[in-house]
């Protein structure tokens, strides 16, 4: 549909409403929409569930591995803050590029030019890329896109398998008195007015993070994070539980008042301030994971962004 840009949602990052219906899970996973919402979108033909033939409907029911595409119509789009992407890995099946901070993985409803996928569309005008796994708007880092169908339900697997290996750098509030410590702590969402926080929870799904610092001084510290779980957030409320938030981060520094302001557009360079950085100071190193096409284990990293190295102690 021309005018429209789409939008999708995984399933599997909200495992829970596996086997539920469509619109319920429209409802609870597009901020602000209704059911009643969800089902004008589904009368008006502007949802799909990829790979399933023929109009869905409200009562649908979503599979684990389904990726639901909503269409919105096309608003003013700011131009991309950048034109290209370092290429980290290419070959015939991935591509793996150095996202930068501020730069959304996939479009939403308010911004589609200023995202990974579209701005490989211009860099890679003749190339169709499926997008493996998400990063968070402002952290930076490793970001992986298959080529092809099999490349991507290949990944899909190993996310949800767990086969894969991330390593994170945060720069993180204050000066920790452990050198290595692990995050055993289940999350779950926090409820409030912020629909995307969550909070540890004895009812929540196991999360799990290993941290090591690797350097520290009076007020910061760099840490190493590795996440043996992949849980929204979980590196940023297990850092925020430790009493080490990240620097910067809007969402968990506090209860999330900076966080709304920045929705409201009303966050003053002043709350910036008092965030700590100029953005979330958290940094995707490094990925590890099974070649889908040879099988053979790949590692790639990506280097240091120069907003980090100025602020390491």
């Amino acid at each position: 549909m021309s005018g429209f840009i789409e939008v999708r949602f995984e399933v599997r990052e909200a495992p829970a409403a596996a086997g539920g219906r469509l619109d319920r899970f429209l409802a609870a996973r597009i901020k602000g929409t209704t059911r009643a919402a969800a089902q004008r979108m589904l009368d008006e033909g502007r949802v799909r569930v990829e790979g399933r033939p023929g109009a869905p409907r409200a009562a649908t029911r979503v599979a684990l591995e389904d990726s639901v595409v909503v269409l919105y119509p096309r608003r003013f789009d700011p131009p991309a803050d950048v034109e290209r992407l370092t290429v980290l890995h290419e070959d015939a099946s991935l591509l793996v590029v150095d996202k930068p901070a501020g730069v959304l993985s996939h479009p939403t409803d308010k911004a589609a030019h200023n995202s990974v996928t579209e701005i490989l569309k211009g860099q890679f005008p003749r190339a169709v890329f499926h997008l493996a796994h998400r990063l968070d708007r402002e952290t930076s880092g490793v970001l992986v896109l298959a080529k092809d169908a099999a490349s991507a339900r290949s990944l899909q697997e190993q996310f949800e398998r767990r086969e894969t290996a991330k390593e994170y750098l945060a720069l993180v509030s204050g000066r920790p008195d452990w050198t290595e410590t692990v995050v055993d702590l289940p999350l779950a969402g926090a409820g409030g007015d912020i629909r995307v926080r969550q909070a540890g929870s004895p009812d929540g799904y196991p999360a799990l993070t290993e941290f090591r610092v690797e350097s520290a001084g009076a007020d910061r510290a760099l840490v190493r994070c590795r996440p043996r779980t992949g849980r929204l957030h979980q590196i940023r409320v297990h850092l925020a539980h430790l009493g080490h938030p990240i620097l910067g981060d809007l969402l968990y520094r506090g209860g999330g008042e900076l966080y709304l302001k920045a929705v409201a557009r009303t966050l003053t360079p002043q709350d910036r301030e008092a965030s700590g950085a100029p953005r979330q100071m958290l940094h995707a190193r490094s990925l590890t994971l099974r070649h889908p096409g040879t099988g053979a284990p790949l590692t790639v990293e990506a280097p240091l962004p120069a907003d980090f190295g100025a602020m390491t102690p």
